[in-house]
Order: C-alpha cells, then sequence, then structure tokens
C-alpha cells in the first residue's frame, strides 16, 4: 500500500515524503495514529524537519473488526483538529470510517489519495506555461491599444512647428512695432527740444543767474538784521 502512494506520487509529481508508521489495527492502532497526527502538526514550518502541507491517514483493505482503530473517537478528534489538510484512506472503496467525516477529503483507495495530493507536473508546467502566455499577449493588446489611444489623442493636438511659428510671428509685430514706437518718441523728442531751443539763449541764462543772485543777497540782509535784533534784546545778567 506505501508502495503504490509512493510510486504514484513519483509519476505525477515527486515530492519529499515523510512516513510515521504505525500500527493499523489492534489495540494499538488508535494511539498511535493520533501521535502521528499531532506529531506532524508539531513539526515547525522552517525547521530540521520540514512540517509537511497534507497528510495522508491510509490503510488498506480488511474487516470491519481491523478497520475499527479508525472509528476510535480519539482518532477522529486527532483528525477533525489537524491544522494540517488530512485525506483519509482507510480500507476499499466501499469501507467507510469515522475519520472519513472528520477528515478533510475521503479518498477511495490509497493511490486516489496520492492522486489528490499532487498534481501532474507536466500539467501543472502546461497549465502555468499557458498562463505566462495569456499573460504576455493580454500586455501586448493593453500596449497596442494604449499605443492607439495616444495617437489618437495627438492627432488633435496642433504641431510644435506651428506653436513655434504663431509665438516667431508674434515676437517680430511686437519687435516691429518697437521700432516705430521708438523712432516716434526719437522725433517727438526732437520736436520739443525745437521748440525750447530758441528760448535758451545767453542773456535769458544771465538774466536767470542774475535774478538768483539778488534773492540771494536779500536772504543774506534778512538774516544778518534779525542777528542783530537779537543780541540787542538779549537781557544783562545780574
Amino acid at each position: 500500500m506505501i508502495r503504490d502512494i509512493l510510486h504514484r506520487l513519483n509519476d505525477r509529481f515527486p515530492s519529499h515524503v515523510l512516513v510515521w508508521p504505525v500500527r493499523v489495527q489492534g489495540d494499538t492502532c488508535a494511539p498511535e495514529v493520533v501521535n502521528a497526527i499531532e506529531g506532524f502538526n508539531a513539526l515547525l514550518p522552517n525547521g530540521s524537519i520540514p512540517r509537511p502541507d497534507i497528510l495522508i491517514v491510509a490503510r488498506g483493505g480488511g474487516s470491519i473488526e481491523d478497520l475499527w482503530g479508525f472509528n476510535e473517537e480519539a482518532v477522529v478528534r486527532a483528525v477533525a483538529g489537524s491544522a494540517i489538510p488530512i485525506i483519509s484512506a482507510v480500507g476499499h472503496e466501499t469501507d467507510t470510517t469515522l475519520i472519513d467525516y472528520a477528515s478533510d477529503m475521503r479518498a477511495p483507495t490509497p493511490t486516489a489519495a496520492a492522486e489528490a495530493a499532487v498534481p501532474v507536473r507536466a500539467e501543472l508546467i502546461g497549465y502555468v506555461d499557458d498562463l505566462g502566455g495569456r499573460q504576455r499577449r493580454a500586455a501586448r493588446r493593453l500596449t497596442l491599444s494604449a499605443r492607439d489611444r495616444l495617437r489618437a489623442a495627438t492627432a488633435g493636438l496642433p504641431r510644435p512647428t506651428d506653436l513655434v511659428a504663431t509665438q516667431r510671428q508674434r515676437l517680430d509685430h511686437a519687435a516691429s512695432n518697437l521700432g516705430a514706437a521708438l523712432r516716434h518718441s526719437v522725433q517727438a523728442q526732437r520736436v520739443q527740444f525745437s521748440r525750447t531751443e530758441p528760448r535758451l539763449v545767453p542773456q535769458l541764462l544771465a538774466r536767470r543767474q542774475l535774478e538768483m543772485a539778488e534773492r540771494l543777497g536779500n536772504l543774506a540782509l534778512r538774516g544778518n538784521a534779525g542777528l542783530r535784533k537779537t543780541v540787542r534784546t538779549r537781557p544783562v545778567d545780574a
């Protein structure tokens, strides 16, 4: 029975298998099965002995008396409380025990339990390759679709050369207006200066200078008169 399971596992998906030998009938069957289930659950995921991903509780066919250890309450509770999924494969396809109802899955035979425990490696590789191909095709479609949308969006935008040409025309127009404005300003200053120039004669400047000198002289006289008045009215100290 164990050879059938190992052979089937090796054909479908070669895996690391841990075997916990127990008696599958008799008075010590139930406690040994309980110890095996609890022992596997006590293993650490990253320990020296790796914790199994799945457990198979299996034995060959037999009479109801031979299979009675798998109807014991302790075994049923251990199967129900296992943190590791359990596949029960006790007896032949027509045999039924209580752990079949407490386990995560019931297999009709030990070989069927091995088939349920692991996938076919070649089929799994093919499935993964198919998913990878579908993913690549989907990514390619998304890229092409995004490229088409980008081209459609850019079709309605003005060309960079057109934008530059418009700004260049505005700059040329502004430069032309600036030159005309400068020439007009120079001409206006020239006209104003020509109107003011006849009044800027030496006699006018001399007269302005004389007027300023007279004003300064008057200011000086007023200042001296005020100083003399201040000195005369100063009280004499006692």
